[in-house]
């Protein structure tokens, strides 16, 4: 009986600090779907979350999305952007950008305006 009583103290214990039950430093937010490959940089346009990572997969792919806040896409014209970076009006603007790399990859870079510099910021703080 006292076996019994210990075991349940120690799974007791380790569901109150989250040891038993998986639990992450990620916010509950933030979600990760399944979804075929060739579709991940389509959905990092057309989802309402903004993407964080993908998996490498070939067929499908792992995609965590940060649900925290709603997000835009938006276009704008290079000549603008850079015209309203250098006036400093866009301080404080947090954003996503998406490139490919030299081997074809997609890259995707959180980015933040600071004064009049794009700076890089980590994945979370885009909250």
């Amino acid at each position: 009986m006292k076996k019994y009583i210990g075991a349940a103290a120690v799974v007791g214990l380790c569901l109150m600090q989250g040891t038993a039950v998986g639990q992450t430093s990620e916010p509950a937010c933030f979600q990760t779907l399944n979804q075929g490959g060739a579709t991940v940089a389509l959905g990092a346009y057309e989802q309402s979350c903004a993407t964080i990572t993908w998996s490498s997969g070939v067929i499908t792919k792992d995609v965590k999305y940060n649900c925290c806040a709603p997000v835009a896409t938006i276009r704008v014209h290079g000549n603008d952007w850079n015209k309203l970076v250098d006036e400093g009006k866009l301080d404080g603007l947090r954003y996503q950008r998406i490139s490919k790399d030299s081997n074809g990859a997609y890259v995707l870079e959180f980015r933040k305006i600071v004064g009049k510099q794009p700076t890089s910021i980590n994945p979370a703080d885009f909250n």
